[in-house]
């Protein structure tokens, strides 16, 4: 592909979010609800019957409003009541997270599959987990936004899938990946997830946290931060004498101000959680 230098990374960037808008059709029941949720004028009633046409968004949807995240006193069993509890950001965030990008992955396979929920489980964990430490992160939003933080790769995968693997097999994730991409397309898959969440909707903040994820852009912006510390850490997390698991650390010690221990804990926790996650999102992370 011949890169036009004259032409903005952004506006580059774009024109594949619709290319894969012509070519990839999105779940009925989730391009719904996304509308729905943006519609200050619709209502709950809207919003239930909607979801109520998808059993597995909505089993999905009562399983995160039952777990320990929210600690609901008595368990929720009706979708109208848990989407008057959670909220529409909330749902919309849900539905493309099971929705969306579980139909983007359903069609990617072997390495990127692997790695791409790999990545996702890893940083969403590491970010929910970093809500604890600082009081401008809340954890639903940290874990959604870890989930779609390589979501650029999947959009590659759908739109030019044999040049992208090879690609994607030529580099370690990374700043080599990122300059692969730009060398190849004229953006990175940060810039191209970023593009897709805006398209999609998705608040301000979140979609500056995943352009910036793989660089040190954040300007002390918390959730920013996390992503890009769950981002060091979804390549490190087994190797703790590597570059990126020593950057992690500082970030660690340094902003969200942890000690050995608490990291260490954290660690272990995150690693549990992953699993968990794997299980309720019904990946196989051994390929």
């Amino acid at each position: 592909m011949l890169v036009d230098n004259c032409v903005e990374p952004a506006d580059l960037a774009d024109a594949f979010v619709q290319r894969l808008d012509r070519l990839h059709s999105a779940p009925k029941v989730a391009q719904q609800v996304l509308q729905l949720t943006r519609d200050p004028g619709s209502n709950i009633d809207d919003l239930v019957r909607c979801i109520e046409h998808d059993p597995g968004l909505a089993v999905k949807i009562l399983q995160v409003v039952n777990s320990s995240k929210y600690g609901v006193a008595r368990q929720i069993t009706s979708i109208k009541h848990a989407v008057s509890y959670l909220g529409k950001d909330a749902i919309r965030m849900l539905t493309i997270s099971f929705s969306m990008v579980e139909s983007l992955t359903k069609r990617s396979k072997g390495r990127i599959f692997v790695d791409y929920w790999q990545r996702a489980l890893t940083i969403a964990a590491i970010s929910a987990h970093l809500a604890d430490h600082h009081k401008c992160l809340k954890k639903d939003e940290t874990y959604t936004a870890g989930l779609l933080a390589d979501v650029g790769i999947l959009v590659f995968s759908q739109v030019d899938r044999e040049q992208y693997s090879l690609i994607y097999e030529s580099y370690p994730h990374g700043e080599a990946l990122l300059k692969g991409e730009q060398q190849y397309f004229g953006f990175d898959h940060a810039l191209l997830g970023a593009r897709l969440l805006d398209h999609w909707d998705i608040p301000q903040e979140i979609v500056t946290a995943v352009e910036n994820h793989h660089g040190t852009g954040q300007h002390g912006c918390p959730l920013g931060i996390a992503l890009r510390t769950g981002s060091l850490l979804a390549g490190s997390l087994w190797n703790r004498s590597s570059v990126e698991y020593l950057e992690a650390e500082e970030i660690l010690l340094s902003f969200f101000e942890l000690d050995e221990v608490q990291i260490e804990t954290m660690i272990e926790a995150c690693k549990q959680d992953i699993a968990e996650s794997a299980e309720f999102f019904g990946v196989n992370l051994e390929g």
